[in-house]
């Protein structure tokens, strides 16, 4: 597509952005615009243009005093939220520590406990308990996760 210039183009865009487009122009202009394909597109983006330069003019500034406000809230959260980071990490480290010692020490106690210390659920074996001690050990580890997502950070 090529750009076709037309002499006129200059005065439609003036007259569109001022706002006197159709009403305040003469009809050889408006009856030109209308056979022209330039200028029946200059009227038509300049038109848009124009609608978003009056919305953009209306648009409501807060004061300085309000931006500064809120900037500072803003930093002042984000320096929390940056100091807080490695004491995440470093309880996240403990938490998966534990999780490991605990397991290890299951591991290495179990034979021993299903020797030394036999169940009776309901006249079962330790083995047969099993489900039982795997519920309390999520419970155990998904109590504190549920906590950490139920207590807002902000």
């Amino acid at each position: 597509m090529t750009a076709v210039d037309c002499p006129h183009e200059a005065d439609v865009v003036t007259l569109v952005l001022s706002g006197r487009w159709p009403d305040g122009v003469d009809g050889d202009l408006l009856a030109h615009a209308e056979s022209c394909a330039a200028c029946g597109e200059v009227v038509a983006i300049a038109s848009v243009l124009r609608l978003d330069r009056l919305a953009a003019v209306d648009a409501p500034i807060p004061a300085a005093g309000q931006v500064w406000w809120r900037a500072a809230i803003r930093a002042r959260g984000d320096a929390a939220r940056a100091a807080a980071r490695p004491m995440v990490w470093l309880q996240a480290g403990i938490g998966a520590a534990a999780v490991g010692v605990a397991a290890a020490g299951i591991s290495l106690a179990w034979p021993r406990l299903t020797t030394i210390w036999p169940l009776s659920f309901g006249g079962g074996s330790l083995q047969e308990a099993l489900p039982f001690f795997l519920a309390i050990g999520v419970g155990v580890i998904a109590a504190p996760i549920a906590f950490y997502l139920a207590v807002p950070r902000d």
